[in-house]
């Protein structure tokens, strides 16, 4: 190479590196502002919070600033309900089945402590408070509250698939709801001994802080007409509790057995609902094998009752005897100190 062409190409190399900075430095995207409400396969952000004895309780929703830097400056994001996706989620997901559809929660069961979100500079995630009030809100209907980020010249919205709105369906929970395996309880029609229909599960909804309602015998958890069956099931405080032991030490491992009694009861009179017998529950724990952290949480609710069918026609009165067990194992994670994220839903 002669002395010109290595002038040349040295020259050439200069004004490449030259060009080079590090960009990776800078930020790569616009920030944006956006609510973390993921949504599931409810088409809606499923929340669970534990119902307290007030029935109050604080959800903490994620607001972020995106981009790929630290956020460089303060953010006032304003949040407010969303009147105008609800209905249109609706009508998209269940067409005129109206009785599916998931229902904007009433003012008078939540308040915005403030109405913004201060991000400081320094962080792209902070948290907007939304207190809960649950006592006296009847879960027959799908409670959903809609959020959304306010327009405003200060900030830019994060709109790629709705990410500056939040459907938060609202799931209280206490000890004892959740999902109860039905199959065990028996469903007599009429004076029958022998032929029986079961319903595979009765969800246990929450009504106070001892109390969930489910819906009696075989009534559809979707039928229209099934706040009609509403059936109270009230847990006493336990006659027995007993400390467990761990079978190969003899010593307490933390574990317990409850015993207790069941109130049965429902509002509705025309269903003409009436208990046999002493209705009661047993609660037991145990870690699970694979899982030492998880503890399994068994409930094993035990009935009788009857009740009558009066919807299905308007001429007749159907008659139906349950009598069995239902059944639910809730899982807790005990590593993780949220309670709502603990359990295993």
């Amino acid at each position: 190479m002669n002395r010109l062409s290595l002038y040349i190409t040295l020259l050439g190399a200069l004004l490449f590196f030259s060009g080079c900075n590090d960009e990776w430095k800078d930020e790569l995207y616009t920030q944006m502002v956006s609510l973390k409400a993921p949504i599931g396969n409810d088409n809606v952000n499923v929340i669970y919070l534990r119902y307290h004895p007030q029935g109050e309780v604080i959800y903490k929703l994620p607001v972020v600033v995106s981009g790929s830097k630290t956020n460089g400056r303060d953010y006032d994001v304003r949040i407010d309900v969303d009147n105008d996706t609800l209905p249109i989620l609706n009508r998209e997901i269940y067409s005129d089945r109206a009785d599916l559809y998931y229902h904007q929660l009433p003012a008078s069961f939540y308040e915005f402590p403030s109405s913004t979100c201060h991000i400081p500079s320094g962080t792209n995630v902070e948290l907007f408070d939304v207190k809960f009030k649950f006592s006296g809100l009847d879960l027959v209907e799908k409670w959903v509250l809609p959020l959304t980020i306010m327009l405003d010249p200060s900030y830019t919205m994060n709109v790629y698939k709705g990410r500056q709105k939040a459907l938060l369906w609202v799931r209280p929970f206490n000890d004892y709801s959740g999902s109860y395996s039905a199959t065990s309880l028996y469903v007599y029609f009429g004076s029958n001994t022998t032929s029986y229909m079961t319903a595979n599960t009765r969800t246990m909804q929450v009504v106070d802080e001892n109390t969930v309602f489910f819906y009696a015998g075989i009534t559809e958890e979707l039928t229209e007409k099934r706040g009609e069956y509403k059936v109270k099931c009230k847990f006493n405080d336990p006659y027995e509790v007993i400390e467990l032991v761990d079978n190969s030490t003899g010593e307490k491992n933390g574990l317990l057995e409850k015993r207790g009694l069941l109130e049965l009861s429902a509002e509705n009179p025309l269903i003409g609902f009436e208990v046999i017998g002493t209705p009661s529950y047993r609660i037991t724990e145990e870690f699970d094998i694979d899982r030492p952290y998880i503890v399994k949480r068994n409930f094993t609710l035990t009935m009788e009752y009857k009740y009558q069918d009066y919807t299905s026609s308007e001429s007749m009165l159907f008659p139906y005897r349950c009598t069995g067990t239902m059944t639910m194992q809730r899982n807790v994670n005990t590593l993780i100190p949220d309670e709502d994220q603990a359990i295993l839903w």
